[in-house]
């Protein structure tokens, strides 16, 4: 009998993880991007350049999945000459899965570009590139950053994502101008192509 009432509770303790699991995920990993444009309308071309190491800038990807609805976070880090850059995109679309091999997604949201001085000051840059004022604030900044697509396309190896991403800005929409939907259009020559590899944790 005691038996019995073990297997039953293993049994109600695994089934709903394993629906938890088919419906929701969260994946965290590395990504490396290219910093020259990358015109995804046009032909593609490799350019030797993709081959230099120092042609890349590193960072982290985090993205957390419920049905087909992703959010992602990429942040990217470069050094500058007095401190370093972090660059980041929080992005909010669609994920499916073709085959149970690969992984599809696209999103879009605002990117943040700051810079962290050495002498510990912060500052973050607003869609024209130039830095904001020093009375700017976080929901200020956040609210005229520029809105950015991702794409993202990455092979289902058991708990690892491997894949390509694709970056590119709008033409300078924002959340503070909703209403100019003809800068929506993305700014082709200015996209970015990465990779990315994740360790879906659970």
């Amino acid at each position: 009998m005691k038996k019995t009432i073990m297997i039953v509770l293993v049994v109600l303790l695994v089934a709903p993880m394993g629906l938890f699991a088919g419906i929701f995920d969260f994946s965290i990993g590395a990504t490396a991007q290219y910093t020259e444009a990358f015109n995804a309308t046009e032909e593609v071309e490799l350019s030797e350049g993709m081959a230099d190491i120092e042609n890349y800038v590193f960072g982290a990807d985090i993205r957390t999945r419920l049905l087909f609805a992703e959010i992602g976070l990429m942040g990217l880090y470069s050094e500058a000459e007095n401190g370093f850059n972090l660059d980041g995109v929080l992005t909010g679309g669609l994920s499916l899965d073709l085959l149970g091999l690969v992984r599809v997604g696209v999103g879009m949201g605002p990117r943040l570009s700051a810079n962290f001085q050495e002498d510990g000051t912060v500052v973050v840059y607003g869609p024209d590139g130039g830095p904001l004022g020093e009375d700017t604030d976080f929901e200020a900044a956040f609210m005229n950053a520029p809105m950015t697509y991702r794409a993202t396309v990455d092979l289902k190896l058991g708990k690892i994502l491997l894949g390509l991403n694709y970056t590119v800005d709008s033409n300078g929409f924002n959340f503070n101008e909703p209403e100019a939907v003809d800068k929506l259009n993305p700014n082709w020559e200015q996209g970015r192509i990465g990779a990315s590899v994740l360790l879906t944790l659970f």
